[in-house]
């Protein structure tokens, strides 16, 4: 295990990278020539894995619809009824004051003016069922017959109560869609820690922007928002399991090994190989590639790259496809990179947790040994 090597994934693992703000999540897309590839216990490892994922999506968006759906009635139930109602004062015959009379007349002119748009506004809040379109209509038609007799004062009155019923509606809405953005943001901090910092931060960034601009949200914002989480959730979810059954592999071949940290999203598992010193595995959150990182000048190069191997067969076997691609920061040939093209070693270790010796004549490294590996 000495040296380093690195693995390229090229099917098991299917980080879909998020449209638009997640560019850079460029998970592995499981080719269908990759999957088809695998045989036996590896395709039905693979399988029962893609049921599991399926059935964890399908719990995680059913959790979330029954969230959203609670924050909705929540916030209903405490803001009044579905529709504003518009209350509607009564309001006498007003004089005017001849010396007034002309500012009078212009102001109502100007009024006038603007019940177009007044009734195109109040139109858009009818449509989306947040105020009571019967009080709405004879509010405003209260307003033109008041501006009609030169009634200033009973058309702005009439005026003030559809006001009052707006920033009701303006102060629902916004308790509305706070509360689904406080869950939106409770959802991205349970994933900080499994994250890279440069998608915590592009998500933060999205989820900033929809609360400073709440006046322009919709029910398609937010569930874009939530997708966005899950992909980055499933992709997370994913590496871990990658790196479970990594552990597992080196432990199913004799080594003690373990999950140890997770660093900037990629999940690092040490494993004890050596007297006094342990190799390392990164599993990349992007889902590209395995590297492994182990103390130098420890063992033969040929007997280790055998041994390597052979845990990295136990991991396929689990349900991954994988090509060997670099030692020591160089290329590896072509002809070397399918696991199969290599011989197979024991890999069972010795009772004092050094590297394990077998007991078995150990295929011949010459290969390897040949070729600088």
């Amino acid at each position: 295990m000495s040296g380093s090597k690195a693995f390229t994934v090229m099917a098991g693992v299917a980080g879909v990278p998020a449209e638009g703000v997640l560019a850079g999540l460029a998970g592995v897309a499981v080719a269908a020539t990759s999957v088809a590839s695998m045989t036996g216990r590896a395709f039905e490892a693979y399988q029962e894995r893609m049921r599991r994922e399926r059935e964890a999506a399908r719990q995680r968006e059913q959790a979330i619809q029954q969230k959203i759906a609670q924050i909705r009635a929540g916030t209903s139930s405490s803001s009044g009824p579905a529709r504003i109602p518009v209350e509607l004062p009564d309001t006498g015959t007003s004089q005017i004051n001849p010396a007034v009379a002309s500012d009078v007349h212009r102001r109502v002119q100007a009024l006038r003016s603007r019940l177009p748009n007044i009734r195109a506004e109040y139109q858009t809040l009818i449509e989306q069922q947040l105020l009571n379109a019967q009080n709405v209509q004879q509010a405003l038609q209260r307003t033109e017959e008041a501006l009609n007799g030169n009634d200033l004062t009973a058309a702005q009155t009439y005026l003030q109560a559809l006001d009052d019923a707006r920033i009701q509606v303006i102060q629902k809405a916004r308790a509305q869609w706070t509360s689904q953005i406080e869950y939106l943001q409770e959802r991205l901090e349970e994933l900080q820690t499994r994250l890279p910092q440069a998608i915590h931060q592009q998500m933060q960034t999205r989820i900033d922007e929809v609360s400073n601009n709440w006046q322009q949200l919709s029910e398609a914002d937010i569930e874009t928002l939530h997708q966005l989480i899950n992909e980055v959730a499933t992709q997370a979810d994913q590496i871990q399991e990658v790196a479970a059954n990594l552990a597992a592999s080196w432990s199913q071949a004799g080594y003690v090994a373990r999950v140890v940290q997770i660093d900037d999203g990629d999940v690092v598992i040490e494993i004890e190989t050596h007297e006094g010193a342990n190799t390392q595995m990164r599993v990349q959150f992007y889902g590209q590639q395995i590297e492994l990182e182990g103390p130098r000048d420890q063992e033969g190069v040929g007997s280790c790259a055998e041994r390597t191997m052979a845990v990295m067969r136990l991991f396929q076997e689990q349900g991954y496809q994988l090509e060997w691609n670099k030692w020591n920061g160089e290329a590896v040939p072509e002809e070397m990179r399918s696991l199969a093209a290599l011989p197979a070693a024991p890999a069972s270790p010795q009772t004092s947790g050094k590297t394990p010796q077998s007991s078995h004549s150990q295929p011949s490294p010459r290969r390897l040994e040949g070729q600088g590996y």
